[in-house]
């Protein structure tokens, strides 16, 4: 029976080997993060709960795509492709094609961290509020996507492919041409159908969502800077210059957010359009080509290793420049391996370039600063209640063309005020 040639079989298996190891650094580097040094600080915050569940089912399928040569049939195993080095069987494949498939709740999970950064920049939803549904959403993606991987097992719907196993016919290259064997199962004319229901229609509706969230939150945060590019064009008093400050902090903080946001996104399409194209290209026109295989192996992989740098980012930044004697690789021991990375690089230990212990660093109590959703809140409402006395007209005027413009995702209305301080300090 031909196939690809072996150095094609032996590309496609052996590149994930370096692409996804790094994808399983960055996703336990989050997991250990979150789950050793921030159980009672980082995982109050929604989106760092949201991240955790992102990592971890990224850790699962970043492994099985990295040691695919451990799972792939071996010589004289059904199913086998001549791969150089495989020591699997047909189990192993099963057990590859079901991670792959629940892998799939890694787009779900960044498409719910998109809609909590939307809710929150642009509906003003609070985090306790947020909190009360997000269980539902956990279990709702654990059950839909470990219920797919359950049926493809059970249907033998992932087999041995070019690269790796997943949703394919059995045996490999059946019905594929002329003198071909013909197919035991799921011969290749379901297969793009099965494809879509069980992975890419999946892909496709997740780019949608975060596409249209963070456009919608991008658009909001537009929306106020120019509101108050106006506003600064005239003169105001002190009562209404605390007031345009105030907004002015909770516009930079948004914005911060929607970086933050996009970067996520970012990651997620560089790792998944790939696959995205390749199989709408195959489906509608027949293309195949190894090319297509190897983009697939080297980029989908890696989402944990980009994710690592996305949750690093905000803090490396404040950390350095708050620190600037501090070197790279301690503000990197800081962030993953303390609670309160800010706290710590404070502490006058960190005064030398002495490298960071464990030994050293302080035992801290997590800050409730960036716990209480409300807090933040009730802090402005206070602000704003022990504001001084009537506006004189201009000023009334000017103040209420702050409240007039349009609330959500079009101006700097009450509604999308964010009601927590953590996106100042730890996004």
């Amino acid at each position: 029976m031909g196939g690809p040639p072996t150095w094609q079989l032996a590309t496609a298996v052996y590149v994930p080997l370096l692409t996804g190891n790094l994808s399983v650094i960055g996703s336990g580097l989050i997991i250990y993060s979150m789950l050793v040094h921030g159980r009672r600080t980082k995982l109050q915050k929604p989106h760092h709960r949201i991240l955790l569940a992102m990592s971890i089912y990224d850790l699962f399928y970043s492994l099985v795509k990295a040691y695919t040569f451990l799972l792939t049939p071996a010589a004289g195993q059904p199913g086998a492709m001549g791969v150089p080095g495989a020591m699997g069987n047909m189990a192993t494949c099963r057990l590859q094609g079901f991670f792959i498939e629940t892998a799939h709740a890694t787009g779900a999970y960044n498409s719910l961290l998109s809609i909590y950064f939307w809710l929150s920049i642009c509906r003003g939803i609070k985090n306790d509020t947020f909190t009360k549904y997000e269980p539902i959403a956990h279990v709702l993606i654990f059950v839909v996507f470990v219920g797919f991987a359950i049926a493809g097992v059970v249907v033998e719907l992932f087999n041995p492919a070019f690269g790796f196993c997943f949703i394919a016919s059995y045996p490999p290259g059946c019905e594929s041409g002329p003198g071909a064997p013909v197919c035991e199962r799921w011969p290749p004319r379901t297969m793009g159908l099965m494809y879509e229901i069980f992975a890419q229609m999946w892909v496709q509706a997740y780019i949608v969502i975060v596409v249209v969230t963070n456009a919608a939150i991008w658009y909001k945060v537009h929306k106020q800077e120019k509101a108050i590019r106006k506003i600064n064009q005239r003169s105001l008093n002190n009562n209404m210059e605390r007031g345009l400050s105030q907004r002015k902090k909770e516009t930079n903080r948004e914005r911060m957010v929607a970086v933050q946001s996009t970067l996520y996104v970012v990651a997620f399409i560089a790792c998944w359009i790939g696959p995205t194209a390749f199989h709408l290209a195959d489906w509608i026109a027949g293309f195949k080509s190894f090319w297509a295989v190897l983009v697939i192996v080297i980029f989908t992989p890696l989402q944990g290793f980009w994710n690592a740098f996305v949750y690093a980012r905000p803090t490396y930044i404040r950390l350095r420049r708050k620190n600037p004697d501090l070197d790279r690789l301690q503000t990197v021991k800081l962030i993953f391996f303390t609670p309160d990375p800010m706290a710590v690089a404070a502490a006058s230990i960190f005064s030398s370039r002495s490298p960071v212990s464990a030994a050293a660093v302080p035992s801290t109590q997590p800050s409730n600063r960036l716990v209480d959703d409300d807090s933040f809140a009730e802090d402005g409402e206070a602000e704003k209640d022990a504001s001084p006395a009537p506006l004189a007209a201009e000023e009334e005027n000017l103040e209420s063309h702050i409240k007039d413009m349009p609330p959500d995702c079009s101006g700097i209305g009450e509604g999308g005020r964010l009601h927590n301080d953590e996106y100042i300090d730890n996004i």
